[in-house]
C-alpha cells in the first residue's frame, strides 16, 4: 500500500522522536538565524540523547525516569533527500516539530538485553509548524501518539503507534489524519518505525559512545 504524497509529513515524528536521520552540515543556502536555530537545537536535544543512550547499552534501571523536551527544524531540501529520499512528494518548506519525550528508565534498561520486552510507552504529544515554501505562511499539525513497541534479541520487532488528538490547519490535519487512521487499522507506517528505532539504537547511539560511562 502506497502513502498519499501529503501523508509524507508524519515521517518526521520518528526523527523528532528517535533522532535517527542525518545531521550533517547544510548543504544548501539559509539564512543565519534559520542556521543558529538548529545549531541550538541539536545542542539541546544532545543531553537527552546521551541518556536515553546510556540507560539502554548499560542496562541500568537504577534512576530517574526519561524526561526530555526535544525540537528540531528540518530545511525542506533535507526532507526531501535526507528524509524522504525521493520516495514521496514534499509540499511545504521546513519544518519545526516539538515533543516531551518521557520513557520510563525500567523498561528503557531492558530494551537490549535480549530475550522478548514489550515496552509500552507513555503517550507522547507532538505539534509541528510546517512552513509554505515560499516562506510566506504556515501550517500547525498536533497529535499524539503511545506507542508499544516489542523488542526480540535487543532489536525491535513490532510496533504500533496508537495515533489520537489531530488537530491543526486543514491541509495537515487532513495529511496526517489521513495516514493515522491507516497506520491503526493496517500499520502502514511500522516498517519506517521499526527502521528509526533500531537506526537510532545502533549507529546514533555509538556516535555518543564515548559520553556513556558504564
Amino acid at each position: 500500500m502506497r502513502f498519499k504524497p501529503t501523508d509524507a509529513c508524519v515521517l518526521v515524528v520518528f526523527a523528532l522522536l528517535w533522532g535517527t536521520f542525518s545531521e550533517t552540515a547544510l548543504s544548501q543556502e539559509i539564512d543565519k538565524a534559520l542556521k543558529e536555530r538548529m545549531e541550538k537545537e541539536k545542542a539541546d536535544r544532545h543531553g537527552c540523547k546521551v541518556l536515553i543512550c546510556g540507560i539502554a547499552r548499560n542496562k541500568k534501571a537504577e534512576g530517574e525516569d526519561v524526561a526530555c523536551g526535544v525540537v528540531q527544524t528540518w530545511t525542506m531540501s533535507e526532507l526531501k533527500e535526507q528524509i524522504l529520499g525521493g520516495s514521496f512528494n514534499w509540499p511545504w518548506g521546513n519544518a519545526q516539530c516539538k515533543a516531551d519525550i518521557r520513557l520510563e528508565r525500567k523498561v528503557l534498561a531492558q530494551v537490549l538485553a535480549g530475550g522478548t520486552v514489550e515496552a509500552k510507552l507513555a503517550k507522547h504529544a507532538v505539534s509541528c509548524t510546517l512552513d509554505q515554501k515560499d516562506g510566506a505562511d504556515k501550517y500547525s499539525i498536533s497529535f499524539t501518539i503511545q506507542p508499544n513497541v516489542t523488542f526480540a534479541n535487543g532489536k525491535a520487532t513490532k510496533v504500533v503507534l496508537n495515533w489520537s488528538d489531530i488537530e491543526g490547519s486543514a491541509l495537515a490535519k487532513g495529511a496526517v489524519w489521513s495516514a493515522a487512521t491507516l497506520d491503526n487499522n493496517l500499520g502502514i507506517l511500522e516498517g519506517a518505525a521499526l527502521r528509526a528505532i533500531n537506526a537510532f539504537f545502533g549507529p546514533k547511539c555509538d556516535e555518543v559512545k564515548d559520553e556513556l560511562g558504564n
